[in-house]
């Protein structure tokens, strides 16, 4: 008889003793293997409240799993997890229905947000709503290994005319950032936030009916790509700004594949800050960012244009104190290495909004389509604003009113290219260009242009002069 020398001790001598005939038979009885213990709390319904949930929050171990019983449930504040490793907070569902969906109400709640955290090792926040916020949806802070999947942040009535939550989703100053399969409504900032954070990726997500959808601000490494976004103010917004201490230049971002339709709507009543520097039906927006690339995006129906690229200048955000960040840079006043290409690009520029759209001021975007597009009234396809790094190496010419440079051209990565986008109404051959064109809005805002119509320079030359960047790899989140 062979035996398998795998097999336990006792099992194998039972079997020995049964072959031979000796001794009383054994019957050897399998047990079922023991599952592993999971650690976490299934929470119930009972204790869906502030006092309990927080209270499990807190006493949450490294590697627990909190699971969220499906209904909708009232909070009167936020609910805080804090300084946490290998934390998941996983929901029933992110979608609407109570029976089947776990939501987070805080309608009744004070002006704060409803998840607040930080000081977090790696957290997962999954299949779950947060609904009327009067702050933030979730919020990580100085955190790493970030993921939120998933999750719906919204404002459920009439956003535009009251909403009170700022931001959807929310890390900032984080490493390692995922948010995908997510859904961000109603925020009278940015729907999905990244700011002052590296190794980022925004993807598959639906993005409606905020002030800004998507924004990247002050942060490195970071792809935005897959996503749809619709019925918010501006688009998908790439942006540094000069206060943020931490980093205080965006660098390395990519923006490709997505789906930016119809970003139309006006400011919401509660907006503030910076974001009512969106001109109103604008798809992309890059302020004072470093290699960005724009590619491969569908983007139809915005009013003002698809493409907008602008220096700290134009938003009122220069600044030249020579204060550092926490990598030894300062504030960038200027957009360079900006590559905006391969897009189909349809329907805009027929109505222009905000700043450019004062009507009877000179300058304003009004009387310049009225001088310089006659009988056409369309703003192009992707729009740079012309003012360019002082450094007399990769920039000539000044415009005489501002002091501010433009025109010329950038040598190499600090190129700002425009090339190959698909644009309907496609070229034209007289006067201006539908697909890209190079003026100085901060001219044209400020009233001190200096531009001679109908020739400012061209963002793109066509055929072998066509430009082109070769950009660093962005790899984003996980790097």
């Amino acid at each position: 008889m062979r035996f398998n020398r795998t097999l336990p001790s006792a099992l194998l001598a039972a079997m020995i003793l049964a072959a031979c005939g000796g001794g009383d038979t054994v019957v050897y009885v399998p047990t079922e293997p023991t599952a592993p213990v999971v650690q976490g709390t299934v929470v119930t319904a009972a204790q869906m409240n502030d006092t309990d949930l927080n209270a499990i929050f807190a006493a949450a171990k490294e590697g627990d799993t909190v699971t969220l019983p499906p209904g909708k449930y009232s909070f009167k504040g936020p609910l805080q997890i804090t300084n946490k490793k290998k934390i998941t907070v996983l929901g029933a569902g992110n979608g609407t229905d109570p029976t089947s969906n776990t939501i987070l109400s805080f309608a009744k709640a004070l002006a704060q947000n409803g998840i607040d955290a930080a000081g977090l090792d790696t957290v997962t926040f999954k299949k779950f709503a947060i609904e009327d916020a009067s702050g933030n949806g979730v919020f990580v802070n100085q955190s790493k290994n970030v993921v939120m999947d998933t999750l719906r942040t919204e404002w459920m009535i009439n956003p535009f005319g009251t909403s009170k939550m700022v931001y959807g989703l929310y890390p900032v100053s984080s490493d390692n950032v995922k948010i995908v399969n997510s859904k961000a409504v109603g925020t009278r900032d940015a729907g999905v936030y990244v700011g002052q954070s590296t190794n980022i990726l925004v993807a598959k997500n639906t993005v409606v009916n905020n002030v800004a959808g998507i924004e990247i601000e002050n942060s490195y490494n970071a792809i935005v790509e897959d996503n749809d976004v619709y019925d918010n103010t501006g688009g998908i917004l790439v942006f540094a700004l000069k206060a943020p201490p931490r980093f205080k230049t965006t660098e390395n971002v990519v923006v490709r594949n997505n789906r930016i339709t119809d970003n139309n709507t006006p400011p919401f009543v509660n907006a503030s800050g910076l974001v009512l520097t969106i001109p109103p039906g604008t798809g992309v927006m890059v302020l004072a960012s470093q290699n960005v690339e724009v590619y491969n995006n569908t983007i139809t129906k915005h009013k003002t244009t698809g493409v907008l690229l602008i220096s700290a200048y134009a938003a009122g955000e220069e600044d030249n104190s020579g204060i550092k960040d926490s990598q030894g840079k300062v504030y960038d006043n200027f957009g360079k290495g900006n590559y905006v290409h391969n897009n189909t690009i349809k329907d805009f520029g027929y109505a222009p909004g905000g700043a450019f759209a004062k009507p009877g001021s000179e300058g304003g975007l009004k009387d310049f389509t009225d001088a310089f597009m006659a009988g056409y009234k369309n703003f192009p396809a992707v729009m740079w604003d012309g003012v360019m790094d002082p450094n007399p190496a990769v920039s000539a010419g000044v415009d005489v009113s501002t002091g501010y440079p433009l025109g010329g051209n950038y040598t190499g990565n600090y190129k700002v290219c425009s090339t190959a986008n698909g644009v309907t109404p496609p070229v034209t051959s007289v006067g201006v260009s539908y697909q890209n064109l190079d003026l100085n809005l901060f001219g044209l805002m400020t009233q001190t242009s200096s531009f001679a119509f109908p020739n400012p320079p061209r963002l793109e030359k066509s055929g072998a002069n066509a430009c082109t960047i070769t950009l660093p790899p962005v790899t984003g989140y996980p790097s």
